[in-house]
């Protein structure tokens, strides 16, 4: 540390004419350039707030919000990761590997009613969970969910999600077809890719709309705490096939709330990250760069291992046809000029192409010079490794799931995959709030307003909704490495009451303890009545056989 107690002109001179003074002025001076040197001149304490510092003078950043760094530039952010998904392997494998992980078959509704804000006993309220549960799933598992009746409700999830993660975000739009034939249930959700949100003509992101005075960024009006009260979307997806006039140009304002029945109409899905943030980003937006560079070193290499594996033969041979002179254009677009001034036609090039087994005959003066690309490349296996574990690192997928490729000791394996399902869980728990929460009730809205269900308060009493309302939901298990040894710590959590048995079903099979048992039971008493042994874990305590009937000095004597 560097501490400058240099005396300046008028040190110099209150220190002539007053030595005390001049004294205490230079240890005043020393005291203040001593704290500057420890704390950097007042900049802070961090090395990393010090500008001064030649590591990071070519590091320009700037402090943003949220819209400010995730809108410019957004729409081909979009296309670029779209585009990465359909064509670079690695972009493939890590939506498919989220998708399947975080949806799979699809997430199912465990009613969860509040049966003492509803003034219900344990019996209502489970029968009312049974029925609820049976009449959800039956609309999931059918295509009703779907405005365009080409997914059921569970794979509708999945689109939704994989259209999230790629795009950044996608709506929802809540609609009721009841025109579309063989339709049980009206309330269906259309679904509106992330490229027909825009702002109204000549209003900018982050600007004040003329028209309501509401913030607008991004295709989403916002109040002034910020809360979505309307979107802004196109009538037609900019990139389709064919364009309607006008329906790319004005988008159409939809309120994002049903006042009336306190109700979304639209749903936004996303995974937001900062405050004041009115857009989502796609998964592959911070490694779409090495992901293109790896893709293109990809199709080098191959292309490159193709080549060298053609084996082509060679020779020369005198009155051969010679090499094919360099073509530097001609004086006609027909043909050249003859000697005589005539056209003549152009003679088809003769054409030299390396193909497998080919043979070629050269004339005996000509020179062939032929590359060996030396190929398969050693290196490049351990550097696309090297790269895929820092794409799994930034999207939160083990290189190990990513690469489907677990070649590590069962231990590693076993760590990418419960890193990887605590990734899993928390996906899950935003799009379980944005869009499963709100099909289940809006399902819930249209049973009770057609009489189906009768749930009193539901549409006058907020809190009574959500005592209705109360769900969870499960999803696929996690995969299991060693099912005995896992199954045999599932069941010392459970004695000590560390886990439930639904928490454990559900991290297992992703099914429904209450509904295993109820199912056992059932086979249990079928196996008694067709008088089959009732299989037993080995070493488990044997079910108590019912005593035979008898007199109770009998017993005794027996006893004895």
């Amino acid at each position: 540390m560097k501490v400058d107690t240099r005396q300046n002109l008028l040190d110099r001179a209150i220190s002539y004419f007053s030595p005390k003074a001049g004294a205490d002025r230079l240890a005043a001076r020393t005291s203040i350039s001593a704290t500057a040197s420890i704390f950097g001149g007042g900049s802070g304490g961090y090395r990393g707030g010090r500008g001064e510092r030649g590591k990071r003078r070519g590091w320009f950043a700037r402090a943003r919000s949220a819209n400010a760094d995730v809108l410019p530039g957004s729409e081909r952010l979009r296309a670029e990761q779209r585009d990465a998904v359909m064509n670079a392997p690695i972009a493939t494998a890590a939506i498919n590997r989220m998708v399947t992980f975080v949806v799979g078959s699809g997430l199912m509704a465990l009613p969860a009613i509040d049966g003492e804000v509803l003034g219900l006993t344990p019996e209502q309220v489970e029968a009312w969970q049974r029925r609820i549960a049976t009449d959800y799933d039956a609309y999931m598992t059918s295509k009703d969910v779907d405005a365009e009746r080409k997914s059921t409700g569970y794979r509708l999830q999945a689109v939704s999600y994989r259209g999230a993660i790629t795009s950044g975000d996608m709506l929802a739009l809540r609609v009721m077809p009841a025109d579309q034939p063989g339709r049980l249930t009206w309330t269906a959700w259309k679904l509106i890719e992330a490229d027909r949100l825009r702002n109204p003509p000549g209003v900018i992101d982050g600007a004040i709309d003329p028209t309501t005075g509401n913030k607008i960024a991004g295709g989403v009006e916002v109040d002034g705490y910020g809360s979505p009260v309307a979107y802004h979307v196109l009538k037609q997806h900019p990139g389709d096939l064919v364009l309607r006039p006008g329906h790319t140009l004005i988008p159409e304002r939809i309120e994002a709330w049903d006042r009336d029945h306190q109700l979304p109409r639209v749903v936004h899905i996303f995974n937001r990250e900062r405050p004041e943030q009115d857009r989502g980003v796609g998964l592959l937006a911070t490694v779409i760069e090495p992901l293109k560079m790896i893709s293109d070193a990809s199709d080098a290499e191959l292309y490159a291992t193709v080549m060298s594996a053609m084996i082509a033969v060679v020779y020369k041979s005198k009155g051969a046809s010679p090499m094919p002179m360099p073509d530097f254009g001609d004086e006609g677009e027909e043909g050249a000029v003859g000697g005589e001034g005539g056209m003549v036609p152009p003679e088809a090039p003769n054409e030299y192409r390396f193909e497998a087994g080919s043979v070629m005959e050269i004339d005996s003066d000509a020179e062939v010079d032929i590359k060996s690309p030396g190929r398969p490349n050693s290196n490049f296996d351990p550097f696309f490794q090297a790269i895929c574990r820092q794409i799994g690192a930034a999207t939160g997928i083990p290189a190990g799931v990513l690469m489907l490729m677990f070649n590590s000791s069962y231990t590693a394996s076993k760590a990418e995959l419960e890193v990887f399902y605590l990734q899993v869980r928390a996906e899950r728990a935003w799009l379980e709030g944005d869009i499963a929460v709100w099909q289940y009730v809006c399902w819930l809205a249209e049973k009770i307003a057609r009489g189906d269900y009768d749930m009193p308060g539901f549409f006058t009493d907020l809190r009574r909704r959500a005592a209705w309302a109360g769900v969870g939901w499960r999803g696929d298990g996690k995969i299991t490495l060693n099912p005995l040894q896992e199954a045999k710590g599932y069941e010392i959590q459970e004695a000590h009451a560390w886990k439930t048995g639904e928490e454990i079903t559900a991290e297992l099979t992703g099914g429904s303890h209450r509904e295993n048992i109820r199912k056992r039971g059932a086979e249990h008493r079928a196996f008694v009545a067709e008088g089959l042994t009732v299989p037993t874990q080995a070493g488990a305590a044997k079910a108590p056989q019912p005593e035979p009937a008898g007199d109770g000095d009998e017993k005794k004597e027996n006893e004895e």
